[in-house]
């Protein structure tokens, strides 16, 4: 049973692409604890290229193992991580990012989801309050109207007989 169960867990691991984390504590051996920490920020903040919505901190993929041995060098000759992300960014363009940048033009790629989620609902609900429209003006007449036009025809029609 429990040896099922191990087995079971292995082919998760495998399959989810988290095989590749021991792939990155290898990279990792001659790090200090302070540049592990900022190797693996960096790592997950990089896509890789070759796969599909992964970080090359998840990826196995040869690119991305070619991408995380130069963070590495990087890391190890000093640089931060700005310069480290302007390296790429200068490389490879902002695609590679995971997420876009935070200044200028990009930030419409933060501010827009944000306002539709604040202001869509408002704008909903105003165009939703703007639209009910009494039944007067839809020309739909309450029963009280219809009655006291029968009374009237009633009215009218034993006057005129």
């Amino acid at each position: 049973m429990i040896k099922g169960m191990f087995l079971v867990m292995a082919a998760l691991w495998s399959s989810f692409g988290w095989s590749s984390l021991g792939q990155a504590t290898a990279l990792e051996e001659d790090l200090s604890p302070e540049q592990k920490i900022e190797f693996r920020d960096i790592s997950k903040d990089l896509r890789c290229p070759t796969c599909t919505g992964l970080s090359i901190l998840e990826s196995d993929a040869q690119f991305s193992i070619q991408m995380k041995t130069a963070v590495k060098e990087q890391v190890l000759a000093g640089k931060n991580k700005a310069e480290i992300m302007s390296f790429f960014t200068e490389r490879y363009g902002l695609w590679i990012l995971r997420e876009p940048p935070k200044k200028g033009f990009h930030l419409v790629a933060w501010a827009l989801p944000l306002s539709a989620m604040i202001f869509g609902p408002l704008l909903l609900w105003f165009f939703v309050w703007r639209r009910r429209i009494t039944a007067k003006s839809r020309s739909i007449r309450s029963t009280a109207d219809i009655l006291s036009e029968m009374d009237r025809m009633i009215a009218s029609e034993k006057a005129g007989t």
